[in-house]
């Protein structure tokens, strides 16, 4: 649920309200009641205002519909494959996809602690041929995965001089090759029949970076990198349509990961509920969108835009909103004691479910 006491809930409300289509409709009338002529100021911009929103809310909608070509999703034909699914985000779309009765696949170097009907693997996916070697039994055991979530990732959060050589390897063997040899492993069957979904899971902090965190900003900004190519490639070189693409950009997600680090401004930059991120995976995995980015919190939105102004812009964004000293509390998941979270079934499209959905409905 979106905090209520952050931006984000205040442009929710707006998206209901004044952006709403039909917000023109309601106002024009009541311009009209206080007495002003089609000439007056007030109705003219009034005018104005309705006929941009549908001009806007017209071409997103063209080019939503655009995106989802080859309607939702069957979950009944999907496997979802999904990486550092032990803990984290990944468990809990994993536990999010499983209650409904769709196949899951986690790979982790932790086993997976469930009660429910997922297949786990242990498997390191930083080393290219553990990835080979479990991806010959996860075919042989399941099938072959159709929908792919590149999540598995770690963070340090040291300066740059106490980083080691291995260190900075890690992270990027994890954060990064993981992902890249994750995508050559499962990519093929997706080009060959022409269905699939590559989700990426990258970061804020690969768009900017911030002090203590040079390793993990390089390899999100390297899987960001890749993702955007290889959304190209789908369309240019192997002309799949029907292989679709998510990049996921978050700020900080309350899993631990980067438990201590302070934000100087909540109402600007709040921190996200992991099930947040889980439902608009899951919406994105729904919909087969040809290329879908997820973006979140608000401030997200902006970061890309900060990353190209002069220097001293930015070293003034990082002081307002306390990037320049946040990793300096940062405690990870050594330090970080996770709640139990109940994850209930997320509504998936009712023609569309899982062939055990009725029996949901009767639990």
């Amino acid at each position: 649920m979106v905090n209520r006491r952050s931006i984000d809930f205040v442009v929710r409300m707006l998206n209901a309200s004044v952006f709403h289509l039909s917000f023109p409709f309601f106002l024009i009338p009541c311009i009209k009641l206080y007495g002003i002529t089609n000439e007056g100021l007030a109705f003219q911009l009034a005018a104005v205002y309705g006929v941009l929103l549908f001009t806007i809310r017209l071409a997103y909608w063209l080019h939503d519909r655009s995106q989802r070509q080859d309607g939702k999703i069957d979950w009944d034909d999907e496997i979802v494959l999904i990486t550092g699914g032990a803990n984290g985000v990944g468990y809990l779309l994993a536990e999010a996809l499983a209650i409904r009765h769709i196949t899951v696949v986690v790979l982790d170097i932790h086993p997976v602690k469930t009660a429910l009907d997922i297949e786990s693997y242990i498997c390191d996916v930083s080393n290219p041929e553990d990835i080979v070697r479990v991806a010959k039994e996860i075919r042989e055991d399941v099938g072959e995965p159709t929908i792919l979530v590149n999540n598995a990732g770690i963070v340090h959060g040291k300066p740059i001089l106490d980083l080691s050589v291995d260190d900075i390897k890690k992270t990027l063997n994890v954060n990064f090759f993981g992902q890249a040899w994750m995508i050559k492993e499962f990519l093929p069957d997706m080009i060959k029949n022409n269905h699939g979904h590559i989700i990426t899971i990258s970061s804020a902090m690969g768009m900017m970076g911030a002090p203590q965190i040079a390793d993990y900003a390089a390899s999100k900004a390297a899987a960001k990198s890749f993702h955007e190519v290889l959304e190209t490639e789908i369309r240019y070189v192997y002309k799949t349509p029907g292989v679709k693409t998510t990049l996921v950009c978050c700020g900080k997600v309350e899993t631990g990961m980067f438990h201590g680090v302070k934000e100087n401004l909540p109402f600007f930059t709040p921190p996200l509920e992991p099930l947040e991120v889980v439902r608009k995976i899951i919406r994105s995995m729904e919909e087969r969108r040809g290329r879908n980015q997820i973006m979140m919190p608000f401030y997200v939105h902006f970061v890309p835009l900060v990353s190209i102004t002069p220097a001293w812009f930015q070293d003034l964004a990082r002081t307002i909103s306390g990037a320049d000293k946040a990793m300096e509390t940062f405690v990870g998941k050594k330090g970080f004691v996770q709640e139990k979270l109940i994850v209930e079934p997320i509504e998936l499209d009712s023609n569309n479910g899982s062939k055990n959905s009725e029996a949901d409905k009767d639990k």
